[in-house]
């Protein structure tokens, strides 16, 4: 039980649940072997050179983005933190040190090797999404996780 009341905070009436996020290699091989098998892809079709250098020139550029987004969480908009509430608002910290209010929508998915938060910002239209495998956070916080999100997200909907 020590180790539930390390990552859950009561602030009044209000649960949170604070997870810390690191960064994920698995997903950083999956970005790599994905973008690469794009690539061939498109060096096999027949099109012209020009344009299939343009398009490497675009998938690069994506993985780099993806890579320091998601996997690595180098970049200043990478999310590094998040705080759940218990009326299913969540807190995403990023990098820069930036938080933001987001709703967690009903899209997200819960799986014991992946979870996949899809949320709307406060006020925003588009969405973002996090991408958690196992290896970018810890064992007991992707439990607590996976939890909360079953059980609390599931009885919100």
């Amino acid at each position: 039980m020590q180790g539930v009341m390390r990552f859950v905070t009561w602030l009044g009436d209000r649960i949170m649940l604070s997870i810390h996020l690191k960064p994920s290699y698995q997903l950083g091989v999956i970005l790599i072997s994905a973008h690469c098998l794009a690539a061939l892809i498109l060096w096999l079709l027949a099109l012209p050179w020009q344009m299939q250098m343009i398009l490497s020139v675009m998938l690069i550029t994506s993985l780099i983005y993806y890579l320091r987004k998601d996997a690595y969480l180098s970049a200043d908009n990478a999310i590094v933190a998040l705080a759940f509430s218990s009326e299913i608002s969540c807190t995403v910290t990023t990098r820069c040190g930036e938080s933001i209010v987001c709703d967690v929508l009903h899209n997200s998915f819960v799986a014991p090797y992946l979870t996949v938060l899809d949320l709307k910002p406060a006020g925003k239209f588009l969405t973002c999404s996090v991408v958690i495998l196992s290896d970018s956070i810890d064992a007991e916080e992707f439990r607590q996780l996976r939890v909360w999100l079953r059980w609390k997200w599931q009885t919100k909907k």
